[in-house]
């Protein structure tokens, strides 16, 4: 006889039993990456890919009519194969088969504290087999430090860095901070629930009260309202990979509110907008209000993580392939300049190979995130160009820097 039983109440990590024995991590690497399942599987949440959440299945066999025992068993194999497969999908195929017994033998048997809470989705039982499909939320940021402890996980990658242009409107007209910047008006009570609810959770909160940029500030980016390209502005100037733009807002109804767009930097474009409220007693007790925005920042937290990851995503998914030549070239000394130059200091740039040489020029191989033109781009208005270039022109699958007159002696 069947039972299926949805349940809404999460489980607290204390209540999860021993995880499944080590030798199930190769059964899980195996049926992860090849998505082929026979007794359980995971994956990443739909539309959060690269967050923190993920969904497993995970049975147990019923002995002696010991349904609970069972049931158990699956919650704690669904927890250990999907913290695997987390493991898997952010290490990558490549890294984890050079490191298994590093993984196997470091990694996985303190799996269990990487998991912050669970909840049961879906359960059943089909004759002697109990199963469970659980989504479980990962703690990323003990996650990474336990990979870079053992020298899998690079300690050069740089937290996604998260500029906040909210305003508020409670109880009188909208108070933005950007409208004179210059003063470095102190964080408003919505910057500090935001900021109280993205902590410890791996990302880089840039505090615009420190120090404002030395960099322009025009009128219109002062604008209480401001379309995709200001944010991104304002994202520039703070060296921004991700900008959260909105405002929290209350009515004289007692229905506090929170509108949040992400945009990212880079790609100019806004990934999500998010809306959501909730209600207060009396819309002029600041106390109450604040702990309400705080309840609302933090059950939007799951759907704004996902944002902001698919956001800094975006660009990193498309690696093109094309060919860099250096025409004119008049010296070693440019020659050396310009390869380190482009080499180390273009963002984006995943690989840069010498491909051709002649008498006055020299062509690489770029593997670059990102087209030929943003490329072109971000050399040519870049600061720290070491060698004048006069001239740049572009065929299929290749870019030519001409070389501008040297000014050695």
């Amino acid at each position: 006889m069947s039972k299926k039983t949805n349940m809404n109440s999460a489980y607290r990590l204390a209540q999860i039993p021993s995880l499944a024995k080590i030798g199930g991590f190769l059964t899980i690497l195996i049926v992860c990456v090849a998505c082929g399942v026979t007794d359980g599987q995971c994956q990443i949440s739909p539309g959060a890919a690269k967050t923190d959440q993920v969904v497993a299945l995970g049975s147990g066999r019923i002995m002696d009519e010991n349904v609970a025992a069972a049931r158990q068993s699956a919650i704690a194999s669904a927890i250990s194969k999907g913290v695997e497969y987390y493991l898997i999908t952010t290490l990558g195929q490549r890294t984890m088969s050079e490191n298994l017994d590093r993984v196997v033998e470091a990694v996985i048997p303190r799996s269990k504290e990487l998991v912050e809470n669970y909840q049961v989705v879906k359960e059943t039982q089909i004759g002697d087999r109990y199963t469970v499909l659980i989504r479980m939320r990962i703690n990323k940021k003990l996650a990474a430090e336990r990979l870079q402890e053992e020298g899998l996980l690079s300690t050069e990658t740089k937290p996604i860095r998260i500029l906040f242009l909210v305003g508020s409107a409670l109880g009188g007209p909208l108070q933005y901070w950007w409208s004179n910047p210059a003063d470095a008006p102190p964080l408003s009570p919505t910057e500090l629930v935001l900021l109280r609810a993205f902590q410890d959770k791996g990302y880089e909160l840039i505090n615009r009260t420190i120090s404002l940029p030395s960099q322009d500030i025009t009128q219109e980016m002062k604008q209480a309202d401001l379309d995709q390209a200001l944010i991104c502005k304002w994202g520039e100037v703070f060296g921004a990979d991700v900008v959260i733009y909105g405002k929290s807002s209350i009515e004289k109804t007692g229905q506090v509110s929170f509108s949040l767009a992400v945009v990212g930097v880079r790609d100019g474009k806004e990934h999500c907008r998010l809306t959501r409220a909730g209600m207060v007693r009396s819309n002029e007790d600041i106390e109450e209000i604040v702990q309400e925005l705080e309840n609302i920042a933090s059950a939007m937290m799951p759907s704004l993580e996902g944002c902001i990851e698919n956001a800094t995503a975006t660009e990193m998914a498309i690696v093109e392939k094309f060919e860099v030549t250096l025409k004119g070239l008049q010296s070693y000394s440019q020659y050396k300049k310009l390869r380190e130059f482009l080499s180390t200091q273009i963002p984006g740039v995943k690989a840069f190979r010498q491909s051709r040489i002649g008498s006055h020029y020299v062509s690489f191989e770029v593997e670059f995130q990102g087209d030929e033109d943003k490329f072109a781009n971000l050399v040519m208005y870049h600061d720290s160009l070491p060698v004048s270039i006069g001239q740049v022109d572009k065929r299929d699958g290749e870019i030519i820097f001409i070389v501008g007159k040297s000014e050695e002696q």
